[in-house]
């Protein structure tokens, strides 16, 4: 994998924490979209987000993801405008995720001290393979799939694959429902003995009900108990997301030595949401009552211009082969959104109980209290090198730096409901050298320790100082080390990793008001780059075969983390400055194929547990444990027939979101479900 430095190593010889979610993984237990993958991961905090879901690893964000190695930004993330398409496709699309833990300042010019997600498109293969997937779960989902690759020649140097997907999706809440369809195609040739040529393409539509607010809980806090299926929305709520990938792929073999790797890509999106939730209250109303919070259009597309090329080789000195890699990839995205926000009749009042979607009606959306349009453009320019010693046959030192380039520019015009005029121009242009220093001592030829340092780098992004200008960038330093074990020719992977990160220059945001204090003249707030946070832990993992028939999967994190510096008389040095994130996470799978009728049926079990976490309005919610099952049968060579139930206790409990308060962000997770599911394979 180069997900973490650029160069293709194994788990165990990157001195990092990586995870990989393998396709038996995904298919065993029924999953299909990128959050239910990371649930199931290591140390990964899935974060409910508007509708949505970002991802955090060690009290940070994960603001970047890769497909094959290109970066594509997460929606909700600081470099991306919160209501565009959703950038992950289902993951039909993909053969495996990877997952990195930490810092990786070599591969990522965002160094963001979360991680990086790295999903791995389905390749061609030479021998010919066909499958066919069905599944329909308790709440009525229905799924189908077909995966059709194989060589397109007798020589086979040209192959293709294919992959379709359709999708009629219902939700436990009520009034939730959409579909999905997907298509994905890719061709590999050999142009040649040492050139290999691919490219794909894909398209995906989704159609769904959104729910931006979640439930409402009473004024102090506590939960209303409302049933499961409450859906505080509006029937027409609606969203509308296309995304179309194209890319290309060439890599050409010089030797035994080294090797060419260049990749382009090109990405639309494109997106038309509809919303209206109740999400509002007055001092007058009950915990059962609620007024209307959104009433809200947006229009958006997006397109994302990628390229990387990548040089990997190995020299002799010193009478040993040593390994080298050089990388440069840009990025451009440019996007727009047009935002309307309708007027609201506050006089309008719901009781929780007894209130249906078709409640709020159709607004006139000519009726506006804002109507706005931004332009939205990301510039990245990143050039890496590193060399790993090898000055003995257990010692290998990973020595790298990067060096990147950023430009940002927002622009966004509005008109407010009296008629006054909104208008914003921020431009941001950074760039930052990066080092990256990784040991790893192969105490045998099956277990290594290792330690590594990379630094912090993330702009801030549109925040401005007292004179307008933008401030310092976001720094810090990410440390870790740790054991890592693998035998059985990799089939079976284990690790152990402490690790510290401190991020300095947060933003210090100074309101209107507080500068307007200090200087009657003043006109807006500003920011400093002030703040400072740590985070450390440990964790630990063991993935993959133990025996022929029995499989595990087990990974624990502990991880916790504080101010440094006061930031506030809210927030003093010493304070959790990641409640969100649990202290403790546990997850565990393992399935066994029973040695009786010739192997033909396989159990499963695992289970998601998790400590206690609050939101930044101090909205709590207890530890809990989620099990899970599955049971699967081999009626013939080709066929399986699963039986998957999630949730089995049917717990009740609110998903992990930063900023939960009384009015919105409180989303219930998913009751007990259960999943039949039919494959075969021609």
């Amino acid at each position: 994998m180069r997900t973490t430095t650029g160069l293709a190593l194994s788990p165990k010889e990157t001195p990092q924490s990586v995870s990989v979610i393998t396709k038996k993984q995904i298919d065993e237990q029924g999953i299909s979209r990128m959050e239910d993958a990371l649930r199931k991961t290591t140390g990964i905090n899935v974060v409910a987000d508007g509708g949505r879901y970002r991802y955090q690893s060690r009290g940070f964000y994960i603001d970047q993801i890769e497909e094959d190695g290109i970066s594509s930004t997460v929606p909700g993330a600081s470099t991306n405008m919160y209501q565009d398409a959703q950038s992950m496709s289902d993951l039909a699309l993909y053969d495996h995720i990877e997952v990195v833990r930490g810092a990786t300042g070599l591969t990522q010019a965002n160094g963001a001290p979360g991680g990086t997600i790295n999903a791995t498109r389905k390749r061609p293969t030479a021998k010919t393979q066909i499958q066919a997937e069905a599944s329909v779960d308790r709440f009525g989902t229905v799924r189908t799939m077909g995966d059709v690759s194989g060589s397109l020649n007798e020589a086979h140097t040209l192959r293709g694959r294919a992959v379709a997907l359709l999708e009629k999706d219902n939700n436990f809440k009520d009034d939730v429902d959409g579909k999905k369809g997907l298509i994905y195609g890719i061709l590999e040739a050999d142009a040649g003995d040492n050139t290999k040529i691919t490219f794909g393409l894909s398209h995906q539509k989704k159609h769904e009900t959104l729910d931006p607010s979640g439930l409402l809980l009473s004024k102090t806090g506590q939960d209303l108990h409302l049933p499961r299926d409450t859906f505080l929305a509006a029937g027409w709520n609606k969203g509308k997301f296309d995304k179309t990938n194209v890319f290309g792929e060439v890599e050409h073999q010089f030797n035994d030595n080294w090797k060419l790797t260049g990749k382009l890509a090109y990405t639309h999106n494109k997106s038309h949401q509809e919303l209206g939730t109740l999400a509002s209250r007055q001092s007058t109303d009950s915990d059962y009552q609620a007024r209307i919070g959104i009433l809200s259009k947006y229009f958006g597309s997006s397109n994302l211009y990628d390229f990387s090329t990548n040089l990997t080789g190995k020299f002799h000195a010193l009478g040993r082969s040593h390994d080298v890699f050089v990388t440069y990839s840009y990025s451009k995205e440019k996007g727009d959104m047009h935002n309307i926000d309708a007027k609201k009749d506050s006089t309008l009042v719901y009781d929780l109980r007894t209130f249906r979607p078709s409640d709020i009606a159709y607004p006139d959306w000519n009726n506006k209290s804002w109507d706005g349009v931004s332009d939205t453009l990301f510039v990245t320019h990143m050039l890496s090198a590193g060399v790993r010693f090898n000055p003995l046959e257990q010692l290998h030192i990973l020595a790298g730096s990067s060096y990147a380039k950023f430009k940002s520019h927002y622009v966004e015009n509005a008109t407010r409901a009296n008629g006054s005029l909104y208008n914003e121009d921020t431009l941001t242009e950074q760039k930052h050298f990066t080092p990256y220093l990784g040991i790893t001592f192969d105490v045998t030829p099956n277990q290594s320790l290792y330690a590594s340092y990379t630094s912090i780098f993330k702009p801030s992004y549109g925040k401005k100082d007292k004179q307008g200008n933008q401030i310092k960038p976001k720094t810090g330093n990410n440390l870790e080390i740790g054991w890592k074990g693998a035998w059985y020719a990799n089939r079976l992977n284990a690790s152990v990793a402490l690790f510290q990160i401190d991020e300095k220059n947060r933003p210090l945001n100074i309101s209107k008001a507080q500068a307007q204090a200090e200087d009657p003249s003043a006109t807006r707030g500003y920011s400093i780059p002030f703040g400072k946070v740590r985070s450390h832990g440990w964790e630990a993992e063991i993935s993959g075969k133990l025996t022929d028939n029995w499989q595990l999967f087990a990974g624990y994190t502990f991880n916790t983390s504080k101010y440094k510096k006061t930031e506030s008389a809210s927030l003093p040095e010493g304070l959790n400055f990641s409640t969100h994130t649990p202290k403790h996470i546990f997850r565990l799978y393992t399935s066994y194929k029973l040695p009786v009728n010739s192997g033909k049926w396989q159990i499963a079990g695992g289970l998601e547990s998790q400590s206690k976490t609050q939101s930044s309005r101090g909205i709590k919610q207890g530890g809990y444990t989620l099990w899970n099952a599955n049971l699967q049968y081999r009626p013939s060579e080709n066929a399986t027939v699963s039986l998957i139930g999630s949730n089995l206790t049917n717990k009740r409990y609110y998903q992990n979101q930063v900023s939960r308060n009384v009015l919105a962000g409180n989303y219930l997770g998913e009751p007990r479900n259960i999943t039949l599911k039919f494959n075969y394979k021609f």
